[in-house]
């Protein structure tokens, strides 16, 4: 799963500025809905979900293992 979370490019201004004031709550929240969205079609097991993340994605991979307990794992690389 590689979301395309609120502030990514190709979506136009306004789908980007959506990130301003908010980094990591907004594409964090957009993040979990994804992931929800996976456990409910049957896709994703959550008894078994990683999360991992390089620069910003280390960035939100830290800040989502502190908002929920539902990863197994987490792998965080030159996030803050």
């Amino acid at each position: 799963f590689e979301p395309n979370y609120r502030g990514s490019a190709g979506y136009g201004d306004e789908f980007l500025s959506e990130l301003i004031g908010h980094p990591l709550s907004r594409p964090g929240r957009d993040i979990l809905a994804g992931v929800d969205s996976l456990i409910a079609d049957g896709i994703a097991d959550p008894n078994r979900l990683t999360v991992g993340g390089f620069s910003y994605g280390g960035f939100l991979t830290n800040w989502l293992i502190t908002q929920t307990t539902r990863f197994n794992a987490a792998v965080s690389g030159a996030g803050p």
